[in-house]
């Protein structure tokens, strides 16, 4: 804690107003990252001083920028203000050029669920809550496209005009995909075919349950940390294997598993839907120079040796169930 600290002192719940930060995301900080190191009570209570809350609020304004606390966490205070500095001259729309992406940054609305991501973020490294919201459209105001690379959204009732809203703030945020979390949907409403780019998820939510629905999101995360200074992964020439199941077998199995208590079909049907979706996207994608081409080749692979994998997982959940189509 800095000098400071003797004039004029703050709790937790002081600082999560002062930064904007939750208490959840700066006790994590703390404790993966070290960014600062509050002095304790006799009560044990965290204690934090002024220059505590310059440093977190530094942090905070440039995770929302687009860098991840992992780049910056150990920079000293001058160097992350001269970074600040730079973004801000800049004024760009989009995540910094060389920032680390080698974690999928999440930004989260929830309430009942929260408790659920939270864990899945600490259970999982690739996974980092960013920022958490109170409604969509204060998610959407405060973040600039590419800070985003995944979005967590919960509602009671699940109307279309809520999958139109949460597909705007995919656009708006540039993230990859969204996961929504619902109480009430109908059949019609969570149809894969209807839920482009987002993953549902009837509550109440576990971790492992959200750990799942960001298997991909970790896979792609991994596979940039692994590649990153080195040049793209050609097509290792394998052909792509065949499907398993058909869109309208994999809504067949949403509705059916509805009337079984294990909801891992369901969720496993989802998922495949999306893997599916991105699968024909990337073989679809236009390319605008060969790079491109062997980005987009190489993910298509690897998207379809995923969904082959929760292919056969869905197989296996099906015959365990007694599940037939």
């Amino acid at each position: 804690m800095g000098e400071g600290a003797e004039e004029e002192i703050f709790e937790i719940s002081a600082v999560a107003r002062l930064t904007g930060l939750s208490t959840h995301v700066l006790r994590v900080w703390e404790r993966r990252y070290g960014v600062v190191a509050p002095d304790r009570s006799q009560s044990k209570r965290r204690l934090y001083g002024r220059d505590d809350i310059h440093r977190l609020s530094l942090l905070k304004t440039l995770v929302d920028h687009g860098h991840t606390i992992s780049s910056i966490a150990t920079l000293e205070l001058t160097a992350l203000e001269e970074r600040l500095a730079g973004v801000l001259e800049a004024r760009v729309e989009q995540a910094p050029e060389g920032a680390d992406l080698s974690e999928c940054r999440i930004g989260m609305v929830a309430v009942q669920a929260r408790k659920a991501v939270r864990d899945a973020t600490d259970t999982a490294e690739e996974l980092s809550l960013a920022a958490e919201f109170s409604s969509i459209s204060q998610l959407v105001d405060n973040v600039k496209p590419g800070v985003l690379d995944l979005l967590v959204i919960e509602v009671g009732s699940l109307f279309p005009d809520t999958i139109i809203e949460i597909q705007k703030a995919l656009d708006a945020t540039a993230a990859r995909r969204a996961i929504v979390v619902f109480q009430f949907a109908s059949d019609e409403v969570v149809e894969p075919g209807n839920i482009e780019r987002i993953t549902a998820l009837r509550a109440p939510v576990r971790a492992a349950e959200i750990l799942l629905a960001c298997a991909s999101d970790i896979q792609f995360s991994r596979g940039v940390k692994a590649k990153k200074g080195t040049k793209i992964r050609k097509p290792d020439g394998q052909p792509i294997p065949e499907r398993m199941f058909s869109p309208e077998q994999l809504v067949t199995i949403s509705k059916r598993a509805s009337a079984v208590k294990c909801e891992c079909p369901q969720h496993l049907a989802q998922l495949l839907s999306s893997l599916v979706a991105f699968e024909d996207y990337s073989e679809e994608c236009e390319n605008r120079n060969e790079d491109d081409a062997e980005l987009h080749a190489y993910l298509h692979r690897s998207t379809a040796q995923c969904r082959l994998q929760l292919e056969q997982a869905l197989e296996h959940v099906m015959e365990v169930e007694g599940i037939t189509l």
